[in-house]
C-alpha cells in the first residue's frame, strides 16, 4: 500500500496544479477561478453523505480557504448558515479529530444538514459549484412498504437516499 500512496503523491497533480472554478451567483453565474490558498475566503463542496451512529457525516473537499471547528458555514443552495461542531479526518474506519483543514484537503463534519453536491462558503462569497454530471435515468420504478406500519421508516430511508443522490 505504501508504494502506491507514494506514487500518488509523486505523479498525480497537487491542488495548485488544477484549475477549479465556481459560479458567482451575484454576477449572473459568471465563472470564477478558485485559488487553493488558505488565506482566501472558504469555499468547499459536500461530495458524500454517510449515516452512522452519531448522525449524518458529511464529506467536504476544501477548494479555497480554511475550515475551522466551531465556525459557521453558508450553504449556497439553501441560503442557510450552519455551525460546524466537529471536524474529522478519515483514515479508513478511524476518525482523527482536527481543529482546522486547509485548501486541497478532504474532511468530514458532523451536524451539517445538507445534500450531496451542496457548496459551502464562509458567507462572504455568493459562489456555487457545479456538482458532478449525472446522466438522465434510463428506467424508473416505484416502491412502497409492504405494511403501512413501516411507512415512517420507509419515508426516512427514502429521504436519506435523496439527500445522498439528489
Amino acid at each position: 500500500v505504501q508504494p502506491m500512496l507514494d506514487a500518488v503523491c509523486d505523479y498525480l497533480p497537487n491542488p495548485s496544479q488544477i484549475e477549479n472554478t465556481a459560479l458567482d451567483k451575484s454576477k449572473d453565474e459568471q465563472v470564477v477561478k478558485l485559488v487553493p490558498y488558505n488565506s482566501l475566503p472558504f469555499v468547499g463542496l459536500a461530495f458524500k453523505l454517510e449515516e452512522n451512529n452519531y448522525g449524518q457525516l458529511t464529506y467536504i473537499r476544501v477548494y479555497q480557504g480554511t475550515l475551522t471547528k466551531g465556525t459557521y458555514l453558508f450553504n449556497s443552495r439553501t441560503d442557510k448558515k450552519v455551525r460546524v461542531p466537529r471536524i474529522v479526518r478519515m483514515h479508513s474506519n478511524e476518525m482523527e479529530d482536527v481543529s482546522e483543514v486547509g485548501a486541497g484537503e478532504i474532511c468530514a463534519v458532523f451536524g451539517v444538514d445538507c445534500a450531496s453536491g451542496d457548496t459551502f462558503t464562509d458567507g462572504g462569497l455568493p459562489y456555487t459549484m457545479s456538482s458532478m454530471f449525472v446522466p438522465d435515468a434510463v428506467m424508473s420504478l416505484s416502491i412502497k412498504p409492504k405494511r403501512t406500519a413501516d411507512a415512517d421508516n420507509f419515508s426516512k430511508a427514502m429521504n436519506r437516499f435523496q439527500r445522498e443522490d439528489p
